[in-house]
């Protein structure tokens, strides 16, 4: 697939040899992708920036096959389907592969999630490679209002693009997820439209420096939060389709060679790929090539 004008102009290809622009790689734990039904904590926030994101740059879903965000993880980080035999046993991983070409890599998470952006993500090793830092921030206590991690956050993302120190942030943003395991579904919205503020600020000291950012997620949670035939609360992660958007100055306006969900709905769109792929693209998008054992493929 290639990313295409929506008025079908000249399709543009990302083969140009020129230094690779910052990357921002935000994984929205717990954000899935359903049909609209009383149980579905996506469908009821309002997220206006999210859905503009959606209508004004590149999306589609990517498809995963368990239900386990370590493998999940995982496949993002390997280039590999999420169920495949060779889990933490991949030739290489995306952060090695950045690291080996001299990528700076800062990777910002959660306490209690940054096992999955670490050592899942990086193949089951326990050190980070040359060139990559890890920055873990202590989990909220169920006593700890989600608003206020959010805050800390976003924060130290914000400052981190602005210091400019590193080519590539990957940052799980758990508050989806965390909301839903506490089980509130009013609680579950208010979070998603605490996100949808935090994206905008984010996503905008992004284009201000002319980076590219990429959003995802590992795994579904807050859009079925409620097994409706067995009438009991589901806190599990679900194995649901998640987005997958590419935001830039250059990409505005652009597609992936797909149709645009109607008015935004990303429910009535089949995924154009699989978790795999995320890290080939990130691959394309730095102009690095793609290991001959990676099973996924760019996006781009």
């Amino acid at each position: 697939m290639v990313l295409a004008e929506t008025d079908n102009d000249d399709s543009i290809t990302p083969t140009a040899k020129i230094k690779p622009k910052f990357l921002l790689c935000l994984f929205l734990d717990g954000f899935g992708v359903a049909a609209n039904t009383e149980a579905n904590a996506v469908a009821a926030a309002k997220m206006p920036n999210f859905f503009r994101f959606v209508r004004e740059y590149p999306v589609t879903l990517l498809s995963g096959k368990t239900r386990d965000p370590r493998r999940r993880y995982w496949s993002l980080g390997c280039g590999q389907e999420d169920d495949s035999e060779n889990y933490l046993k991949a030739e290489s991983c995306l952060s090695e592969i950045l690291s080996n070409n001299g990528r700076r890599q800062l990777k910002i998470s959660a306490s209690e999630q940054f096992v999955n952006l670490s050592y899942h993500f990086n193949n089951g090793k326990e050190k980070a490679f040359a060139g990559e830092e890890w920055l873990s921030l202590s989990s909220p206590s169920k006593e700890d209002t989600l608003k206020s991690f959010i805050k800390e956050l976003a924060g130290t993302v914000t400052q981190a693009i602005h210091e400019q120190k590193t080519d590539i942030i990957f940052c799980s943003l758990p508050l989806a997820h965390e909301a839903t395991v506490r089980g509130d579904f009013k609680e579950i919205v208010k979070s998603l439209q605490q996100i949808d503020k935090t994206l905008a600020k984010i996503i905008s000291s992004v284009l201000n420096i002319d980076g590219l950012v990429i959003i995802t997620a590992p795994f579904g949670n807050a859009e079925k939060t409620r097994d409706l035939a067995a009438d009991w609360e589901d806190r599990e992660p679900t194995s649901n389709p998640v987005p997958f958007l590419l935001i830039g100055n250059e990409y505005e306006g652009k597609t992936i060679g797909l149709v645009d969900p109607l008015d935004g709905d990303l429910s009535v769109l089949a995924p154009a790929g699989t978790l795999a792929d995320f890290a080939p693209t990130v691959l394309s998008l730095q102009h690095i090539t793609q290991p001959g054992d990676m099973s996924g493929k760019s996006l781009i």
